[in-house]
């Protein structure tokens, strides 16, 4: 069920991320979330952060999207947390196919929906 739910949440993400859906993509995240994503600066700390750093990224010449295997994921009450082996996926002119990388974060079931507390993004090193 807890991996379910990341799935459920992470598709979800995705298609908003997709439409560059700003509204859509902040009702995802509790009001006081935490965003990381894989290169430096990319943090976002509270609405009006997460705010700003999807306006930026949403005005860029591709969009942002995942694939994923099924997330590792654990659930106690209202919470699920889970780590995924995915691939970003840019789509956009001269975007790269596939880029590999990694998801974690931590969902809380709050205002009627499981909403991310936590989201992280990360390129692995493969060297």
């Amino acid at each position: 069920m807890p991996g379910a739910v990341a799935h459920s949440i992470l598709t979800t993400l995705v298609e908003c991320t997709r439409r560059r859906d700003l509204l859509d993509t902040l009702d995802l995240f509790l009001e006081n979330a935490a965003l990381f994503g894989s290169d430096l600066g990319e943090t976002a700390f509270g609405r009006a952060d997460l705010r700003d750093f999807l306006t930026t990224i949403f005005a860029e010449p591709v969009t942002y999207g995942w694939t994923w295997d099924h997330p590792v994921a654990g659930r106690h009450d209202d919470v699920v947390w889970f780590v995924a082996v995915a691939q970003l996926i840019l789509k956009g002119e001269g975007a790269p196919q596939a880029i590999p990388y990694r998801l974690s974060g931590v969902l809380v079931h709050a205002g009627g929906a499981w909403r991310f507390a936590l989201f992280n993004g990360s390129q692995p090193v493969t060297e």
